[in-house]
């Protein structure tokens, strides 16, 4: 994944500038390109592909603090679980986990964050299990929990966008992509 701002954007590539360099992609149509709206629990259903963002709780446990949904052609997109940087200014804050997977469904809650993706097997009430490979988390689900689903939009890129690009990188050491991610830094 190259995360970044679009430096320049054309049919054939992006070139991304990352926090430690610029980055060319060329783009294998049609490029999709994705970005976040409102969505709600409700349409957290097993086997849906999701990603929580968490925070330990003093018990151990993990409490989401915000859910995306992600469509079916981003399905796997960074599955694992791994920590994150802090937000910038954040004074004495913990540090954050993100655990893309497959959410299965059972109890749990956490204080330092972590973001789990995955696929919904099943919910109980307030509850999922976000399984991926090599493990799982369960993750209390407070009642006002932000939720925003990931759709397809119909967008083009342009210079000052804030994307993740999920890239493969080709034998000859270049990158291709047909999706990137607006998001905010």
């Amino acid at each position: 994944m190259v995360r970044g701002t679009i430096a320049s954007a054309s049919a054939s590539e992006l070139v991304v500038k990352t926090d430690t360099s610029s980055v060319t992609v060329k783009v294998a149509p049609p490029l999709q390109v994705f970005s976040r709206g409102p969505g709600d629990l409700a349409s957290v259903t097993p086997n849906s592909f999701i990603g929580v963002t968490t925070v330990k709780q003093p018990d151990g446990s993990e409490r989401a603090t915000e859910i995306h949904i992600f469509p079916e052609a981003l399905r796997g997109l960074g599955e694992g679980s791994r920590m994150m940087t802090p937000p910038a200014g954040s004074a004495g804050g913990s540090a954050s986990r993100m655990t893309n997977g497959n959410v299965s469904g059972a109890g749990a809650t956490s204080t330092a964050s972590r973001m789990s993706n995955g696929n919904v097997a099943s919910t109980n009430g307030s509850t999922l299990v976000v399984q991926y490979a090599g493990g799982s988390q369960t993750v209390t689900v407070p009642p006002n929990t932000p939720v925003t689903q990931i759709k397809q939009v119909s967008k083009l890129l342009a210079a000052g966008d804030q994307v993740v690009v999920v890239a493969t990188k080709r034998s000859d050491g270049s990158l291709v992509s047909g999706k990137a991610l607006l998001t905010t830094k």
